[in-house]
């Protein structure tokens, strides 16, 4: 039907979209990776690969049990690098160990990097005056060796004209530059509200299935970038399972967190925030 509707004879790359723990088991019980072989072996497409949000062990067993994936697409920029949640720098490193090329998502990390904390601007203005904030994550991303394509989301002409020309006279980030970037994410780091490490040890005896440690990656981007409108977006889809309402207090998360955070009662703060 896709074919049908561009006129094309095939496509070049075909992606799998999203690929994580909740859903794989979907993949495997459909046949879609023997249906990908089947498509590239009739000709209708020329490379396959997913997009992936899931943990770095989960892509290394995936990458592992399906070795005829040519390419994997990442959420990657210098805010998420060493984000425990994300894990922009493991994840890169292993689709390169396995000789996968990445295609880039969410370079500027939905728009946020465009316009970061006025302390982040200041470093980078600092550094040069010239540059856009998001030219700075664009070329980040750009930079890695084993990046093959960099999808940067634009809603303007200014945006395209800004990521062309970033582009168009390509130089990839100096060790100074590196440093400033740096020097950027600690700032960044400083605003995070919710120190949650994602070590997940709060939700399997959750009676209620709720995804604390994604509920405060939400949470945090709006304590970060104070955009309360996109938080609350992100927050409808983002953490899956139920909301932090559904908390019945029970305090079992509490035990659990080696972190020893008062998660009761920052999940009553989610609720103040995002849920009104």
């Amino acid at each position: 039907m896709s074919l049908q509707r561009t006129g094309a004879g095939y496509f070049d790359f075909y992606l799998l979209h999203g690929i994580g723990e909740d859903n794989i088991i979907n993949f495997d019980r459909y046949g879609i990776w023997d249906y990908m072989k089947r498509l590239k072996d009739e000709g209708l497409i020329r490379h396959y690969g997913f997009s992936f949000h899931s943990t770095p062990e989960h892509l290394e067993q995936l990458l592992t049990d399906h070795p005829d994936v040519e390419f994997v697409q990442l959420q990657i920029n210098y805010s998420d690098w060493e984000d425990h949640l994300i894990c922009s720098r493991r994840c890169y490193e292993i689709a390169t160990r396995h000789g996968k090329p990445v295609i880039v998502m969410e370079p500027v990390k939905g728009g946020k990097l465009a316009d970061p904390p006025q302390a982040v601007k200041d470093i980078l203005l600092r550094a040069n005056p010239e540059a856009s904030f998001a030219s700075w994550a664009v070329r980040f991303t750009a930079s890695l060796p084993n990046v093959m394509m960099v999808l940067s989301g634009m809603s303007n002409m200014e945006q395209m004209e800004d990521n062309l020309a970033v582009m168009r006279h390509f130089q990839p980030l100096n060790d100074e530059e590196y440093r400033v970037l740096d020097e950027a994410t600690r700032t960044l780091q400083q605003f995070t509200g919710i120190a949650c490490t994602s070590c997940h040890y709060c939700t399997p005896g959750c009676p209620m299935g709720i995804h604390i440690p994604e509920i405060f990656a939400v949470m945090n981007v709006y304590k970060m970038y104070g955009q309360l409108s996109e938080a609350r977006n992100d927050y409808g889809w983002r953490p899956g399972g139920a909301k932090a309402s559904a908390c019945i207090q029970c305090g079992q998360c509490e035990g659990a967190c080696p972190q020893h955070l008062p998660i009761i009662s920052l999940l009553e703060e989610v609720v103040e925030t995002l849920e009104k």
